[in-house]
């Protein structure tokens, strides 16, 4: 008898054994209230849905928390990690230019 392996090793892509994890489902969904690292759900939050993708509402959230955390705002030249301002200083919704600015960059 050999000591030699019965079939070639497994590639480690394949050893995972699931698909990568969509980075939107780290924050929790405004849509439908599913938890981070879960699944969307119904609106009653009775099942899940069917799809793999998250909400448009989730991949929002997502999107907004990613800029605010990677890019600055060419808009109101905030530094990451800094909520978008208005000219006087008040806090504002982000601004367009500083997702697209995350987008490019992602």
């Amino acid at each position: 008898m050999t000591d030699r392996p019965r079939s070639a090793p497994m590639p480690a892509v394949l050893r995972q054994g699931r698909p990568p994890r969509d980075p939107a489902l780290a924050v929790r969904c405004p849509h439908c209230a599913a938890a981070p690292d879960m699944r969307c759900t119904t609106r009653a939050g009775r099942a899940r849905t069917v799809r793999l993708v998250p909400c448009e509402a989730r991949l929002a959230a997502w999107a907004a928390a990613h800029a605010i955390a990677t890019a600055v705002c060419p808009t109101c030249q905030v530094l990451p990690g800094t909520p978008c301002r208005t000219p006087d200083g008040q806090p504002h919704d982000i601004h367009p230019a500083r997702l697209t600015e995350a987008g490019d960059a992602a």
